[in-house]
């Protein structure tokens, strides 16, 4: 006789066969979870402490992922495409933050006009990925960043990874046209690619090291300072070989040794001194060993990553970390730090993320020219229909929104239209 627990484990091991053939980790997608829940619920509440960490994990799995995309192309084709990578990361990248971009300045008019100029410089930089420069120039103190109360501080690690990959296919490329003039094996072409990445990390933690001590303020904004952990990634990513070859029941023990390093990293880590370098060892740490735990194959008996809660909202983190700080910034502004306060704010981040994910950041990153001219024929005949998952997300949003919205007209501030208050200040 078939049971639950049968029918769970043949339905888990049916979205692991199609992600697997998709390319698509499932495990990563539920440290993304892992990830923004804990800069969300750090950034609203104050708890948990280290939750901010949650940004150094994001840079270990971009740096990951990126990577290892432009070495398959490269052995592919022969060399990185640099077009076909860069108009890769504006799809995915730009109308997402682009649109947050213009509601969070059109909200701040409503709820903040006093402050909207400022907003507004912020968003120039935030729009060309130069926040973190903009942010560290203007003396903002990692340790007390809602002091600044802008809506748009959240931007800084956009512009910190955008900028990385600038850079970072160029490098590959130089060394894969070496590669190619030279004959070299593709052993011997990973070797000297992890060989300079190697020295990138070393000088990148080195210098975040001395401006922690010196700076700390200004080395958590610091490009290069952060570099060190995207490059984890990218080792990460030159390594898939010998990882593949991990033992299958040594998987889910580095994985759930992964997960424990950022329950502690969450636990233990603070604003105050020793940030970046030491203790955002500890995240990266922990989330290199998740993500080598599942090179080749996904682990077993790590069901708190794959999961199918897990999974969505690693599929929406993008679009709830754009939107989580200007939410919490801008009802602080209108509301007092009530229950209705938290519930406008989960209930408005949550319905903005589906709603940017479902119809902004999906249709922009899949988006192709024939397909556009498909789409307007299909329009034009009446053939053209909105998938279930889209018009779900739909009904989600429009809920959680409006559940928001209640949240609000509840609150005694709604009647009694107190002072403005900040927000409490987030740790870095």
């Amino acid at each position: 006789m078939v049971t639950r627990v049968d029918q769970w484990r043949e339905a888990s091991a049916r979205r692991r066969r199609r992600a697997e053939r998709a390319n698509h980790r499932l495990d990563v997608q539920g440290l993304r979870a892992v990830a923004v829940l804990g800069v969300f619920a750090h950034f609203l509440t104050g708890w948990p402490r280290g939750g901010f960490v949650g940004i150094d994990i994001f840079f270990v799995i971009a740096g990951f992922f990126v990577t290892e995309s432009l070495l398959r192309t490269a052995a592919d084709t022969g060399s990185p495409s640099l077009r076909t990578f860069y108009v890769g990361r504006v799809r995915r990248i730009l109308p997402a933050a682009t649109a947050v971009l213009i509601l969070t300045v059109a909200a701040t008019a409503l709820v903040m006009p006093d402050d909207l100029r400022d907003v507004g410089v912020d968003a120039l930089f935030a729009f060309f990925f130069v926040a973190n420069w903009h942010f560290a120039a203007s003396g903002v103190d990692a340790a007390s960043a809602a002091e600044s109360a802008s809506p748009l501080l959240h931007y800084w690690p956009l512009a910190v990874e955008e900028q990385f990959f600038i850079v970072w296919p160029v490098l590959i490329l130089g060394i894969t046209a070496i590669a190619v003039r030279k004959a070299w094996t593709d052993e011997r072409w990973r070797a000297h690619l992890a060989v300079a990445v190697g020295v990138v990390v070393i000088a990148s933690l080195a210098w975040a090291a001395v401006q922690t001590a010196s700076s700390p303020s200004w080395a958590y904004f610091d490009t290069f300072a952060r570099v060190w952990e995207l490059g984890v990634g990218a080792l990460l990513a030159l390594a898939v070989g010998t990882l593949s070859r991990i033992p299958d029941p040594i998987r889910p023990i580095l994985s759930w040794t992964g997960l424990t390093l950022i329950g502690a990293a969450f636990v233990l880590v603070d604003g105050g001194s020793g940030f970046p370098v030491p203790w955002a060892l500890l995240p990266v740490a922990g989330a290199a060993l998740v993500i080598a735990a599942g090179v080749g194959r996904e682990p077993e008996l790590q069901g708190f990553l794959r999961n199918r809660v897990s999974t969505y909202l690693g599929d929406i983190s993008f679009a709830l970390y754009l939107v989580h700080w200007p939410v919490i910034v801008l009802l602080a502004a209108v509301m007092d730090r009530s229950v209705f306060y938290y519930a406008s704010v989960v209930t408005l981040a949550f319905g903005l993320a589906l709603a940017v994910h479902h119809f902004v950041e999906n249709p922009a990153r899949d988006a192709t020219v024939q397909g556009l001219r498909q789409a307007r024929e299909d329009r034009r005949h009446g053939l053209h229909h909105t998938e279930l998952s889209t018009k779900i997300a739909g009904v989600a949003a429009l809920i959680l929104i409006t559940f928001s919205v209640i949240s609000y007209a509840m609150s005694p501030e709604a009647i009694d239209d107190p002072a403005p208050i900040a927000p409490t200040a987030p740790s870095p």
